[in-house]
């Protein structure tokens, strides 16, 4: 590939995400369903559809509508269920931590409250970390008491919550001490972050084991759902064809990677859990900034963007922001011309919120410059042909569920609950193909006609996922 073509794509991939809005993206079968094919175009979702989607139950039939202009489109799809289960969860909670996590624990019998207090004392950790740390401790602690409680607990194990949270407290001490990211030496971090990445001089640990081992005890196991077990096929025999996969999805949880892969490798066995592991995921650069996510984010490959709202929040380093879009964008077209990657992208550039009116937790509208972005990207890499992209929706809002307002100072407070988590893999997003008799402005208003539907088509299709798995039933 000539440096001229990764200019090329940089330039345009740099271009678009002053537009678009990235999202922050911070880790043996259960109930799988296979879905049919759809059979038509949907439009954006409207009350109308919503309705008509809430409407339905899995493995019976449904009849959409939805309205564009005074035309109405009908979709109808049937799902069937697998009914395959194995007794138990074929993985259980972690009792005794592996040695490339456990290592990092100090050897002694302080208990986690005066550590935190030590810490804070000492300067290595902030009043901030103390608030939020010892408050998710203690709910994490009664989420998982309650969920132990139930008859109807999947797991036998008892898991380590004390080791697993002065884990924790020693990885965000570290961050504090000395960040991994935004320093003198990195004035806009890591555009690319490869899973369990660590310096030469330093001992290995196993980030991505350590966030999903955090993650499993709260999964209810039994009423995990996936629907698009075919689609899911089809993406495995492309990525190993040398293609690549675009998953466009909504978002809800800070914990969305270690949700998807608990889903995959639990659910469907390790070769899933091997597609899951190797996802790209393209975050907001908050992902790598906050120091009580970065030990849970270093666990995933990340692609860092930052959305137009966050190039400006800083004046003095828009240009520097700039310029790590555009090695984003670089390093995503290197990624897409070498082939076989599989890349995780939410185009509405932010988690689902619950709505205070209706009180369902409802996906966000993506955005056609988002998705824009990504096919540009491929096609300048000479990858367009061989880059599919496959709508994905997420029902894993109440595992970990966002702040009700968006935005604001890093530090979020964590809370979790125990809760079901729900996937399905919708029907890739194949373009119609344009009129090519059309020339001057007609052709560009039907290139920009096939943007919009692109983009309506892939959320129609990741609402209909949606409701499939009960998103809206949160």
């Amino acid at each position: 590939e000539t440096g001229s073509t990764m200019l090329r794509y940089a330039a345009v991939g740099a271009a678009l995400l002053c537009c678009a809005a990235p999202s922050q993206a911070f880790s043996p079968t259960g109930v799988v369903l296979r879905s049919s094919q759809l059979r038509s175009a949907v439009s954006t979702a409207s009350p109308t559809l919503r309705t008509a989607m809430e409407r339905r139950s899995v493995g019976a039939s449904l009849l959409m509508t939805a309205t564009k202009g005074s035309d109405t489109i009908e979709v109808n799809q049937v799902l069937e269920e697998n009914t395959e289960r194995t007794a138990s969860p074929p993985i259980q909670p972690t009792e005794k931590m592996i040695e490339d996590v456990a290592w990092i624990i100090p050897e002694d019998d302080m208990e986690l409250k005066d550590r935190v207090d030590m810490y804070v004392e000492k300067g290595e950790l902030t009043e901030a970390d103390r608030f939020i740390l010892m408050n998710w401790f203690d709910n994490y602690k009664e989420a998982l008491s309650s969920a132990q409680a139930s008859p109807d607990y999947p797991y036998t194990s008892k898991f380590s919550l004390d080791a697993h949270f002065t884990t924790l407290v020693e990885l965000v001490r570290k961050e504090r001490n000395r960040p991994h990211y935004f320093n003198k030496a990195k004035e806009t971090g890591t555009c690319y972050e490869p899973r369990n990445a660590h310096a030469s001089d330093s001992r290995f640990f196993d980030y991505h084991q350590f966030g999903v081992d955090f993650t499993r005890p709260l999964v209810d196991w039994p009423n995990c759902k996936i629907v698009g077990m075919d689609n899911l096929n089809k993406i495995k025999q492309q990525l190993a064809d040398g293609d690549n996969v675009v998953f466009l999805s909504n978002h809800q949880s800070e914990s969305d990677t270690h949700c998807i892969f608990t889903l995959f490798q639990d659910q469907l066995g390790p070769e899933f859990g091997a597609l899951a592991q190797d996802i790209v995921f393209m975050a907001g650069e908050r992902v790598l900034r906050d120091a009580i996510v970065v030990p849970f984010s270093r666990g995933c490959n990340l692609l860092t963007v930052y959305s137009k709202k966050h190039i400006d929040s800083e004046p003095e380093l828009k240009p520097a922001k700039m310029q790590h879009n555009q090695r984003s964008m670089k390093q995503l077209g290197a990624l897409f011309a070498k082939g076989g990657t599989c890349m995780w992208y939410a185009p509405s550039g932010g988690r689902d919120r619950r709505d205070p009116e209706t009180g369902k937790v409802e996906p966000a509208m993506f955005d056609p410059n988002a998705i824009e972005m990504v096919r540009l990207v491929a096609e300048a890499a000479g990858a367009g042909a061989k880059t599919h992209m496959y709508p994905m929706a997420l029902a894993t809002h109440n595992i970990f569920p966002p702040p009700a307002t968006v935005g604001g100072a890093f530090g979020e407070e964590r809370r979790v609950q125990f809760s079901q988590l729900s996937v399905a893999i919708c029907d890739e997003v194949v373009d119609k193909p344009i009129d090519k008799s059309l020339e001057g402005m007609e052709a560009r208003k039907a290139v920009k006609q096939l943007r919009v539907d692109r983009t309506k088509l892939a959320y129609a299709e990741m609402l209909e996922g949606y409701a499939a798995i009960g998103g809206y039933d949160q």
